[in-house]
């Protein structure tokens, strides 16, 4: 019980690795606060796989790419919970179109919920997790590593929470609060699967072809990797992105 007497508040909850980072701090212990945007159904799954478990959850919807919404969600949290001690920023979305295709609400809506909204939960929420040895976690992806047709924003907006993740690990240092990154390869999720359709399974055999390891993943994996960077036995590790693809980004095709 890793995260005993703990709470977590993870982004993008109510499915894929969201739900799956949340279900796996509290299988270690965490009590957790569970953010979605507007599938309450699978939100409120979650919460209760959750308390199935013995431990506490707490629902809270908002749109992070308002930044009145995130304000919102910042002031219900603080009022609710004294304290933090592990945040997992994963929410994410974009529309997958060429980079000269896109239009001015595509980029506005991109970069609000990825990038900006992080620097306003991280603003807002490090007095709670000062002095606690705690742990905040982004989620990145592999197309900030290869290049995805119709995924400039998006790896863009990635690219920009892996920068921030050196930076607020250097800030937040004297804190005693630890910041990195996992950027995933091709994980099998429900979104994934939407937004590849057919092309998932060849995009599932590429990848298994490709990598040295293992090439698709699972939304568990992705959350065994979170857990160990908000565990103690990570204590030294900081300012870190953490690629977990089976090799893929670092692997030139061999055929």
């Amino acid at each position: 019980m890793r995260f005993a007497n703990k709470k977590a508040l993870i982004t993008g909850a109510s499915r894929g690795i969201g739900a799956a980072i949340a279900l796996k701090l509290a299988g270690e212990g965490a009590d957790i606060i569970l953010h979605y945007r507007k599938n309450s159904g699978a939100a409120v799954a979650v919460k209760q796989e959750v308390e199935k478990g013995g431990r506490k959850a707490w629902l809270y919807a908002a749109d992070l790419s308002s930044a009145d919404e995130t304000e919102k969600l910042l002031l219900a949290v603080k009022k609710d919970h004294p304290s933090l001690d592990i945040l997992v920023a994963n929410a994410a979305a974009t529309s997958f179109k060429p980079l000269a295709q896109l239009e001015q609400h595509h980029i506005d809506r991109t970069l609000n919920l990825v990038v900006k909204s992080f620097i306003l939960l991280v603003k807002g929420l490090h007095p709670l997790m000062r002095n606690k040895n705690a742990s905040i976690v982004t989620i990145s992806g592999i197309d900030t590593a290869k290049v995805i047709p119709g995924h400039g924003l998006l790896a863009c907006a990635k690219g920009a929470l892996e920068i921030l993740t050196k930076y607020f690990a250097a800030e937040l240092g004297p804190f005693k609060i630890r910041v990195n990154s996992v950027n995933p390869g091709l994980v099998d999720t429900d979104s994934t699967r939407f937004y590849l359709g057919e092309a998932f399974e060849a995009a599932a055999t590429a990848a298994n072809a490709l990598a040295p390891g293992k090439g698709v993943g699972l939304p568990s994996d992705v959350a065994d990797i979170v857990a160990f960077l908000c565990s103690e036995e990570a204590g030294w590790i900081t300012g870190q992105t953490i690629y977990a693809d089976g090799g893929i980004s670092a692997a030139l095709p061999l055929k």
